[in-house]
């Protein structure tokens, strides 16, 4: 006996007659191009959206990168400003001295490989300079430029395409030199790479990774670095370092050290400070003065003598006749 399928007992409900199937052609034509429209309008607003979220690329300021040098450096004198933003030029090293503050040579550093260094004299007390002829002993790099007690000038300077270093003195205020070979062995300086000070005729270390200034003279050496003064102490082999930023130039006679720095309080330009005693005690050191409005940023080298003190800073150089107190 055969199974009997049983019949179904749903049935499907009349179809529903779609809204696009009521419509004309005209008029589906007419939602087809309002769609279209809608989607370019859209399109247009979404990149209207993202450009205004988006500076150009030129209007754009770029951001320094962050470093980090690996060498620690000491915390800077709450008296003197950190590194200012701009850095100072690379040939910021340069020299400048006297004997009688009438007569003035001072010169720039130059390199070796590149610019080679200029010394200029001037007898009207800085007013004016001529260059001196170096040629004869093909100088290249300046190394310290310092008068003697017998009135003569003398150069520790890097010559030649060897760089070799060596002295020369002129008796006749730069107009003719003479190789001066005990020299480099009586005044310290820093080696043309700038890797290592020479004091005494012995190479020694350096109290920070990178001096910027360097006065030394027979009896004393004093190093200014980034956030450090630093004196040499032959007796004990080392440096006495403390903590100080900002120096742009220093100079010693005898026992008496001033240094020029920027961001000294009271003072908008270049203060001057200094004080007594070797090695010298940086932390007692006292402002004398301020050079008002001096560049801050520019290359700058210090000489004193007596009761007088010249300050080449940039392109012009400052004169205080009553030991940094006022300069003109």
């Amino acid at each position: 006996m055969s199974t009997k399928r049983g019949r179904s007992t749903y049935r499907s409900a009349p179809a529903r007659p779609r809204w696009r199937d009521s419509l004309s052609s005209s008029q589906r034509v007419l939602v087809l191009v309002g769609l279209a429209l809608f989607l370019i309008v859209d399109v247009i607003l979404v990149g209207l959206a993202l450009t205004a979220n988006r500076a150009p690329t030129a209007d754009r300021t770029p951001r320094p990168l962050v470093t980090f040098n690996s060498t620690p450096q000491p915390a800077p004198s709450p008296g003197a400003s950190a590194e200012p933003t701009d850095a100072t030029a690379v040939d910021g090293k340069r020299f400048i001295t006297t004997i009688d503050g009438q007569t003035l040579w001072r010169a720039t550093a130059g390199a070796c490989a590149s610019t080679s260094a200029v010394v200029e004299r001037s007898v009207d007390a800085g007013a004016t300079w001529a260059p001196l002829a170096t040629n004869a002993f093909d100088l290249r790099q300046v190394l310290a430029l310092t008068t003697g007690e017998d009135g003569k000038l003398e150069i520790i300077g890097a010559t030649g395409d060897a760089c070799a270093v060596g002295g020369f003195s002129s008796e006749d205020a730069g107009d003719t030199w003479a190789p001066d070979t005990a020299l480099p062995g009586e005044v310290g300086y820093l080696t043309p790479d700038d890797s290592a000070a020479v004091v005494s005729g012995q190479g020694i270390g350096l109290p920070c990774p990178a001096v910027d200034v360097l006065s030394s003279t027979s009896t004393r050496t004093v190093a200014a670095c980034a956030a450090v003064l630093a004196e040499w102490n032959p007796a004990a082999g080392t440096w006495e370092a403390t903590p100080y930023a900002g120096v742009h130039g220093l100079a010693t006679e005898g026992d008496r050290l001033m240094f020029i720095a920027r961001g000294v309080p009271g003072c908008n330009g270049l203060g001057a400070l200094a004080t007594t005693g070797i090695p010298a005690p940086f932390a007692n050191a006292s402002l004398v003065g301020c050079a008002e409005g001096a560049d801050v940023t520019a290359p700058a080298a210090l000489a004193i003598a007596g009761t007088g003190a010249w300050l080449w800073v940039g392109d012009t150089v400052l004169r205080s006749g009553d030991g940094g107190v006022t300069w003109g």
